[in-house]
């Protein structure tokens, strides 16, 4: 999971106009590790110093050239920690020193998914770090909308599983209650694991995982 930057908290927010280092995908294989400006903040936004940003499979299909959502040059990034570093004028809920975490996708709003509950599909989704800009900066601005505050001493690692995490419970909870039940889980991947281990927070009497050689 790498750390693009050490958790010192205690750093001074950018100052205007300096630059950042930002991991730019430029071709299948290639990362190129820029200074690019630091990003200036709107009314609704906050800016967020990156702790840690974990690498999904979708981030290795965009590595290999095989994700066919994605093209270059891209910035990856989307199961993040970060620390906020300034909150624009506008934005109430969140504050300098909150530990956060970041929902990667962006949608419309105004499509039938969107508005009947299932903006994960919306017919105008576009995901950061596969069809607009990642994580994957020093710093990163963000409306503060598609912030979650991390609980009080959750660590980063643990933050920054949040998004995987929310795959399996999401899964989970397409079959109703599994409290009680033998559940079996059809691949043993980062994800079937993090099911396997919901299931049984949710009170799964037994779970067994699956998986190919």
């Amino acid at each position: 999971m790498p750390n693009l930057r050490p958790p010192n908290h205690e750093e001074k927010s950018p100052a205007k106009g300096s630059n950042m280092k930002q991991a730019i995908m430029t071709a299948p294989g290639k990362i190129t590790f820029a200074d690019v400006p630091a990003p200036d903040i709107k009314p609704d936004e906050v800016l967020v110093k990156m702790i840690r940003i974990g690498i999904c499979g979708s981030d290795i299909h965009v590595f290999h050239g095989t994700h066919p959502c994605t093209s270059y040059p891209v910035v990856q990034g989307h199961e993040v920690s970060g620390v906020i570093e300034k909150v624009g004028a506008e934005v109430t809920e969140y504050r300098k020193g909150d530990h956060v975490t970041v929902q990667p996708q962006l949608v419309c709003g105004t499509c039938y998914a969107c508005t009947h509950g299932s903006y994960h599909i919306c017919d105008n989704l576009k995901v950061m770090g596969f069809q607009t800009t990642g994580d994957a900066s020093e710093y990163f601005a963000v409306n503060a909308a598609k912030l979650v505050k991390l609980p009080t001493g959750m660590r980063m690692d643990f933050g920054a599983m949040v998004e995987p995490t929310s795959v399996a419970v999401h899964a989970l909870s397409r079959s109703g209650s599994v409290e009680g039940k033998a559940l079996l889980v059809l691949g043993g991947g980062p994800i079937g694991n993090l099911v396997a281990q919901s299931a049984r927070g949710l009170g799964a009497r037994k779970v067994m995982i699956t998986d190919v050689k």
